[in-house]
């Protein structure tokens, strides 16, 4: 879905950009990592979401050479609204675990979209599900168009289930084979690329361990981030999808440099397709491939494995696409 200004509905309340929400509905610890303000029921099944943007931030305005806002960011707020939509119009409880089964998203108007400091961002959410269904909520779609300043910059599709917590514990425990460990109790492992390599300039937010290039593209393994507060903001047991998106896109960085010679500095992640088939365990390697396929009007698509234990654990493409030089910044 992509929407545009016209499919604001003037009629509907108008979002607040003046606080955030409840960081417990967002599954979130630090208020620092709490972006959405506020969301407005406009349909049956479908709401608006408001988020602020920071305009500084230690992990998701850490990129060194260019000035695009963060599509990670973005994602961030999408899933926010998605989580906080959930427990508030959807009906899902508070005891439910989210399970991320898949997501995907298309930036088209990235390059015009004018931050501002800090930008306000507006969801336009639609949902396969009714509000105030007594039906168990066993999974739900999410289709959100994302515009900035009242202008379009993309769409983000994702498909999310819920398990109460008893049959989560359960189910882990059963599929592992023991309960799984905790983020807590994992000892922190440092990346071996240095944070300019994939366009960082803190090395807390660098992931990738040990990289190899082969004739097909890049593979490395994905460290264990539960030193950094946003990736790991409170105990987990199992490493993230939004991790897991943020190695491929490091990888996918670190690849157009190696094969292309495309500064990771000067290149940006403007689409994803990605499909999550196990939980990534935090007691166990994981390694992270990123493979060209094919390049369209200046977009470099790259396919994407995820590989635990010999098994892939998700799959799917990444585009990135050079920075236009009025985006680069000093370096």
């Amino acid at each position: 879905m992509t929407v545009s200004e016209s499919a604001i509905d003037p009629g509907v309340q108008e979002l607040r950009f003046v606080r955030s929400v409840d960081r417990r509905l967002l599954h979130r610890r630090a208020l620092s990592e709490v972006f959405l303000t506020d969301t407005a029921v406009v349909g049956g099944k479908s709401f608006r979401a408001g988020a602020q943007l920071p305009s500084s931030h230690a992990y998701f305005t850490d990129h060194a050479g260019h000035t695009v806002i963060d599509p990670i960011l973005l994602l961030e707020c999408a899933r926010q609204a998605e989580t906080y939509g959930a427990h508030v119009h959807v009906g899902v409880d508070d005891d439910t675990k989210f399970i991320l089964q898949s997501w995907s998203m298309r930036l088209p108007g990235l390059f015009t979209a004018h931050a501002g400091t800090p930008a306000e961002l507006t969801m336009e959410v639609t949902t396969d599900r009714a509000f105030g269904s007594s039906a168990p909520t066993r999974s739900v779609s999410y289709d959100m168009g994302l515009l900035i300043g009242g202008r379009a910059v993309g769409d983000i599709h994702m498909e999310v289930g819920y398990l109460s917590s008893a049959t989560y514990s359960y189910l882990r425990s059963a599929r592992r084979g023991s309960a799984p460990v905790s983020s807590d109790d994992v000892p922190a492992t440092p990346a071996t690329v240095s944070p300019g390599e994939v366009g960082r300039a803190n090395a807390v937010n660098a992931l990738l361990v040990d990289p190899v290039r082969n004739e097909e593209g890049i593979t490395a393994g994905v460290r264990v981030a539960n030193d950094n507060v946003s990736m790991f903001d409170h105990a987990q047991d199992h490493v993230p999808g939004m991790v897991l998106t943020e190695a491929a896109r490091q990888a996918c960085l670190l690849a157009g440099a190696e094969l292309f010679g495309q500064q990771a500095a000067e290149t940006t992640v403007v689409g994803f397709d990605l499909a999550f088939s196990k939980f990534a365990e935090l007691d166990a390697p994981t390694t992270v491939s990123a493979v060209p396929e094919h390049r369209n009007e200046g977009i470099q698509t790259f396919r994407i494995s995820v590989v635990q234990n010999g098994d892939e654990i998700a799959a799917g493409t990444m585009d990135a696409s050079a920075v236009p030089a009025s985006h680069r910044s000093e370096r």
